[in-house]
Formats: structure tokens, sequence, C-alpha cells
């Protein structure tokens, strides 16, 4: 089932997320769950989901290397290169925008697979960026507080197979935002901002 997709200012994507107890593995909700999370993705042409991007608060993401998609439970980066790559990213969350954000080449991820194995994953290029995208999710971080906002762009499309790029400001986008996709919500039901950031604590 194609799930429904949080939008920017959705407080649901700034909350951090809680561990999945190995037991609930065994639950075919949650095993439909992720089926769920994996199909929305590649029906939206992303490379990436988080359990918060579709109102759900647990540790969960799905992300794309190549061939392969990932499901990822309780991830957490175990490891960073000290070398950084800037790249453009966009969201599925922020639909219509790119920033570039810097972030280290290369992770090192520990996780649970959908078998409740334990799986280390060292990633890098896109991959690697992708993986710290989606982690950023579950902490309630969203990629325009990494970026580089002197780069943020509206991503016009001009005719059929040409792409234009409009430059603007988050508090742009923001208002854009609550006017397309909150218009029948209160200006207090929203949350645009980051609140502490403080790690995740793992048991």
């Amino acid at each position: 089932m194609v799930l429904e997709v949080k939008k920017y200012g959705d407080p649901v994507l700034r909350r951090k997320t809680t561990l999945v107890p190995r037991e609930m593995l065994e639950d075919p909700d949650f095993q439909q769950f992720l089926d769920d999370l994996v199909e929305t993705m590649q029906v939206e042409d992303g490379v990436g989901l988080a359990a918060p991007q579709v109102g759900d608060s647990r540790r969960v993401c799905v992300a794309v290397d190549g061939d392969e998609v990932h499901v990822l439970i309780n991830p957490k980066i175990r490891g960073r290169s000290v070398r950084q790559a800037t790249d453009t990213e966009g969201c599925l969350s922020l639909p219509g925008l790119q920033a570039e954000v810097q972030r280290p080449a290369k992770v090192i991820v520990k996780a649970l697979n959908r078998r409740g194995e334990t799986v280390e994953i060292r990633a890098r290029g896109l991959f690697a960026r992708i993986l710290q995208h989606e982690i950023d999710h579950l902490d309630g971080v969203l990629y325009v507080d990494r970026a580089d906002l002197s780069t943020l762009v509206w991503l016009r499309r001009v005719g059929k197979d040409k792409v234009e790029e409009e430059p603007t400001t988050l508090d742009e986008v923001k208002q854009v935002y609550r006017q397309e996709y909150h218009a029948d919500k209160q200006e207090k039901e929203l949350v645009f901002d980051p609140a502490g950031q403080e790690e995740t604590t793992f048991a």
C-alpha cells in the first residue's frame, strides 16, 4: 500500500524516533509496514524514505544502493570519514526543492535487517549520502538544516524535458508550504524549525 508522504511543516518530521523492539519484527503488521515503506519510496521515485516521512515515529528507514533496497531497523552511524563531500540533495518531504549539503564522504552504519540480523554497511559516495539523509530523518533533522541555504532553489519544469532552477529562501519555502500543503491547519499545529538535536540514546 502506498502511504501518504508528510510535507515540511508537519510536526512528525521533527520528532525523534523510538527504537523498534526485536519482537516487533515477528509482527506481520510491522513486516507489512516495511513493504509499504519500500513501495511508497518506489512509487514516489525516491532513493530513500524514513518512517517519520509517512507519519510513523519508529526508527526505520529504507535506502537504495544501485539495484538493492536496504531495509534498516534501528540504524546508527558508527563511523564517519574525515573527508567531506558536497552535492545537491532533495527530499520527498520537501518536493520541488534542492540545495547543496556537505557530509562525510564515507560512513559505517549498523542496523538490524527485517529478519532481525545485525548488519554493518560501509558506504561511500551517493549511498553514504542517502544513508546519512535518512538517518537524519530519524533524529528529526532535515537536509535544509545542514544545507548551504545560498544554494536553495525551486526546480521548475519548463517544457517537456527542461528544468530551471529558481533561487529561494527558507522563509519563502515555509510560506509556500503553509499555503500548498497545510492550508487547513493553524500555525500552532506546524513545526518547521528543528528542536534540540541531542543524540539518540541506544539501549
